[in-house]
């Protein structure tokens, strides 16, 4: 990783002067066409690697052969995939004849996928063979294979005899580049418009917040057609001309990481939590001693990040102490990491901010930020140099922030959609006449322009007794516990707080035996002392919350939320209106007398 503290990264100009997103690619400093661009593990467990030359070529024949088609200015194509290489060279393929990408979640059902591509109109999708492409049974629409057998875009890619055949185009900033279908909570998801230039815009913001080198790799995982990886994970490494690996899964996570070796990696908060609850739970089975290391390298390492925002550093006693435990303590867990790792940048969902001191306490920097699909997406990031965990960061360079009368944060700059497509009525809505993007969460700003989110606006839950209860936040103590997976809260309108949780069955029965000495009852689902034990452990998670906010009562959940269920937003947030028609009779219960 090169130092951060230089100030000739040559993303940052090169995304400020592109006339297209595809000039990102196509238009590469020739000394970086024989360097490694894309990498993908093989059937057979080993990794290969594409260069940046050899990507150009494939993307230029697609685009030759999306012409031959008819494919014109304007017109959109669909994309249904996992993350792969077909799919970035899909991507930038439609993007350099000026046409539009829409990408579809591979998570959805198939309900949802033919919607997206219905309400947007594509003209063809390039589609992943087998359980994604059995989802378009219900569409007219042409399809070809991204892999497979015969014409398929990997053989496309492949045929020096679309070479030479690509009509130019006259790229402008101001063309539609993709309609990214939000994910909504509640509701049929809308197509938000987003240009070439508020996507380079995004680009080159994120880059002069914090630097990325043309000597980083970043492993993608969270899916590509989501607006978060899609600028941050697939746009910007192609800006910077540095390596993206894609990882095979996320349960591959773990593995794919060592061997790797990102030196950049973005990600939902998920991960930081499974990350958080592994070394939790290898603490508690191991010996006390243990324990106290890990507690004082933690209060070192916070009391070095504290020095560290005033210019300070460790000093004496303390420095020789601090060296020694990060030795002991994180640096195993920074291998595991794949030893090189300079960042993580957390976005899509709130990120704990007890998880976030964790990280950095134990010497892995992780810079919370800030953003939604309509602002293309990344408003606000943490700096390397003044990380505020609990905030989501200042705004970007060329982006405003401000709040509304009502506590709603407010944006307003070049990375604002150009409105959602066929839906003027709710353009209007989001953004006001003096282009003050609204959106949707109440928030807080620091005198140093650090902004903390509170909760979405719409989902602040108000109590009979007039108390205003933030779910996420309560969300976000309950999941710390490892025998928690997941939890959803209930409060508004009600006299107390309840939860419906999923538990971490394994867990569960670890940490019941371990302090009942005995089994879990069988019955434990309903069991009145394991439903006292589980509140008290609630209780233990949520100590520094208001006393309006503890979980009253709670009751179990058989199924695990999921994306595919249609539970979860692709980011895993919770698609709450749909869990409480799901439970509506459990939470009734709930608070019957």
């Amino acid at each position: 990783m090169a130092d951060e503290k230089r100030s000739d990264c040559p993303g940052l100009e090169r995304a400020r002067l592109a006339t297209s997103l595809a000039d990102l690619l196509l238009a590469s400093p020739p000394a970086w066409n024989a360097r490694p661009l894309l990498r993908t593990r093989q059937p057979d467990g080993q990794w290969h690697s594409l260069t940046r030359g050899e990507v150009q070529q494939s993307v230029l024949r697609i685009a030759a052969w999306l012409q031959a088609r008819g494919i014109k200015v304007g017109d959109r194509v669909g994309v249904l995939s996992h993350n792969k290489a077909e799919w970035l060279m899909a991507d930038f393929a439609i993007l350099a004849i000026r046409a539009v990408t829409v990408p579809a979640y591979f998570t959805d059902p198939a309900e949802a996928v033919t919607h997206v591509f219905r309400d947007a109109g594509v003209s063809l999708i390039l589609v992943e063979p087998g359980e994604q492409q059995q989802k378009l049974a219900d569409l007219d629409i042409p399809t070809v294979p991204l892999t497979g057998e015969g014409e398929t875009l990997a053989a496309i890619a492949a045929d020096a005899s679309w070479d030479g055949r690509l009509e130019a185009v006259a790229a402008r900033r101001d063309d539609l580049a993709t309609l990214i279908y939000t994910s909504g909570t509640t509701g049929l998801p809308k197509g938000v418009m987003l240009t070439h230039d508020n996507l380079l815009s995004d680009v080159a913001a994120c880059i002069a917040a914090v630097s990325v080198w043309p000597d980083d790799v970043m492993l993608s995982f969270l899916p590509v057609s989501h607006a978060f990886e899609r600028t941050v994970g697939h746009f910007l490494p192609m800006a910077a001309g540095g390596e993206i690996a894609y990882a095979e899964s996320v349960s591959t996570l773990m593995r794919d990481i060592p061997e790797v070796r990102p030196t950049v990696m973005i990600s939902v908060p998920r991960l930081y939590e499974k990350i958080y609850a592994g070394v939790m739970e290898k603490l508690q089975q191991g010996p006390a001693f243990k324990r106290y290391l890990f507690a004082q390298a933690q209060r070192l390492g916070d009391e070095r990040r504290r020095l560290g925002l005033q210019g300070k550093e460790l000093s004496g006693g303390k420095a020789l102490a601090w060296k020694l435990l990060d030795h002991l303590v994180n640096a195993q867990l920074r291998q595991k990491l794949g030893g090189r790792l300079h960042m993580f940048v957390s976005g899509g969902a709130a990120l704990n901010p007890k998880i976030a001191r964790f990280l950095l306490s134990a010497g892995i920097t992780v810079l919370p930020g800030y953003g939604l699909t309509e602002a293309s997406p990344v408003l606000s990031v943490n700096r390397m140099q003044r990380i505020k965990p609990e905030t989501v960061g200042p705004a970007l360079p060329g982006i405003e922030l401000k709040l509304s009368a009502e506590g709603e944060l407010l944006a307003r700059g070049p990375v604002v959609m150009q409105g959602y497509w066929n839906h003027p009525e709710e353009t209007a809505e989001a953004i006001d006449t003096e282009g003050w993007l609204h959106t949707g969460d109440k928030a807080k700003i620091d005198a140093e322009g650090y902004v903390s989110i509170v909760d979405r606006v719409k989902e602040i839950m108000v109590l009979s007794n007039g108390e205003n209860v933030p779910p996420a936040v309560v969300e976000q103590h309950l999941v710390l516990d490892p025998c928690v997976l997941q939890a959803m809260i209930v409060a508004d309108g009600r006299d107390y707080v309840a939860a419906l949780v999923v538990p971490e069955v394994e867990m569960l029965q670890q940490h019941w035996q371990r302090d009942m000495g005995r089994a879990l009852p069988q019955a434990w689902h309903k069991d009145v002392d394991v439903q006292n034990w589980m509140l008290a452990r609630m209780a233990t998670y949520t100590h520094d919350l208001a006393s309006y906010m503890q979980v009253q009562r709670f009751m179990f959940v058989d199924e695990e939320w999921m994306q595919e269920s249609g539970l979860l937003t692709p980011t895993l947030k919770l698609k709450r209106r749909m869990i409480v028609d799901l439970h509506k009779d459990d939470i009734e219960r709930l608070y019957a007398e």
